[in-house]
């Protein structure tokens, strides 16, 4: 080799250097101590701690090793497993990476899922891993527990929810690093139950007790009344009757018990199911927080109101009109009605006035 080829080699190794250097200096700033609620508080055999608790407790060395031995990998792409390698060095066999559905269906065993850019910002959450990690400790002989990506929801759940808008808000904005990860449990029936309020280790171990004991798929007692007014009240256990087996078309409103936006509509409901009663149609209502109800029907956010057709159950139409006027929704279901109704017309006008 002749002293250019020499010089052009060193000086591409320099550059190469320092690259690892700048992106091992953007990972240390993320990092502060004291910054981060994510970050446990436990005591420290050594002079400075992290609080973070993998496999117990680690220290910041340990823990600036492991950045940079993720960052490292990652300024090479063509390693495609250098997210399961850290896993693997940081967590063994208790906390795994899905990207199918396929290990899920035929593992056995409940699974409890966490969703962020994992492959984007690996180093920098590994706190929320840590978060998850205290629960695998426990529970990690009868739960597995994975960690992947937002943009595999439909490859892992086999389904893949949310509204249009909030998929299209998705590609446009994506999901940065402070993001809170969404957390779903899923059952060996494939029952599927999104984790909801405070993300830390107590709340996130006590969710795994309740799969492991049957208690997220809940429901309330069938209702008394039901059938007395204009508007049925549905519930877990009559969902599969009152909806999925319904030979008529249904105006599915999922709700919250704490939701204002929900308060608000019911009185419209129930006006909404008067002029309706003698068509072909049922209003029915449902407290999806207190209800289980397949991940088809998951409600993301309240009310989310559906309306299916007797003879196409898995079409889902939502509706997404920024307003809820008694108006508004008979327009809606005059437009999607499996036949036309008797009383308006396919654009929501009364037929006789």
């Amino acid at each position: 080799m002749d002293l250019v080829a020499v010089a052009d080699a060193e000086k591409y190794a320099q550059e190469q250097q320092a690259g690892t250097n700048k992106k091992l200096e953007e990972a240390t700033e993320y990092y502060d101590d004291n910054s981060s609620e994510l970050y446990y508080s436990e005591e420290s055999v050594d002079d400075d701690p992290t609080g973070f608790g993998l496999y117990g407790i680690i220290t910041t060395a340990q823990l600036r090793e492991a950045l940079e031995e993720s960052i490292t990998t990652n300024l090479y792409p063509e390693n495609p497993s250098n997210l399961e390698k850290l896993l693997q060095q940081n967590y063994a066999d208790r906390i795994v990476y899905l990207e199918t559905t396929e290990t899920i269906s035929t593992s056995g065993f409940p699974y409890i899922i966490m969703f962020h850019s994992f492959k984007e910002h690996a180093a920098k959450l590994l706190g929320y891993i840590d978060i998850l990690f205290q629960s695998a400790q426990q529970y990690g002989d009868d739960i597995c527990f994975g960690i992947t990506d937002f943009e595999n929801y439909e490859a892992v759940l086999n389904y893949r929810p949310g509204s249009e808008v909030y998929w299209k808000r998705y590609k446009k904005t994506g999901f940065n690093k402070h993001r809170r990860p969404d957390v779903f449990a899923v059952d060996t029936d494939n029952r599927i139950y999104q984790f909801l309020g405070a993300l830390n280790e107590d709340s996130l171990k006590q969710f795994s007790l309740k799969l492991l004991n049957d208690e997220l798929f809940k429901t309330e007692p069938l209702p008394e009344d039901d059938g007395e007014g204009f508007v049925r009240v549905g519930v877990a256990e009559n969902f599969e009757q009152l909806v999925l087996k319904s030979d008529i078309d249904i105006l599915l409103v999922l709700y919250g018990s704490k939701c204002p936006c929900s308060r608000e509509l019911m009185p419209i409901l129930d006006e909404v199911g008067k002029l309706l009663q003698d068509e072909d149609i049922i209003v029915v209502k449902i407290n999806a927080d207190l209800n289980y109800l397949p991940l088809k029907y998951y409600a993301w956010y309240y009310p989310t109101i559906y309306y299916v057709r007797r003879d196409d159950k898995n079409n889902l139409i939502e509706y997404t009109g920024g307003t809820r006027t008694v108006n508004d929704i008979i327009k809606f279901i005059a437009k999607h009605a499996t036949n036309d109704l008797e009383e308006y017309n396919r654009n929501g006008r009364p037929r006789f006035d």
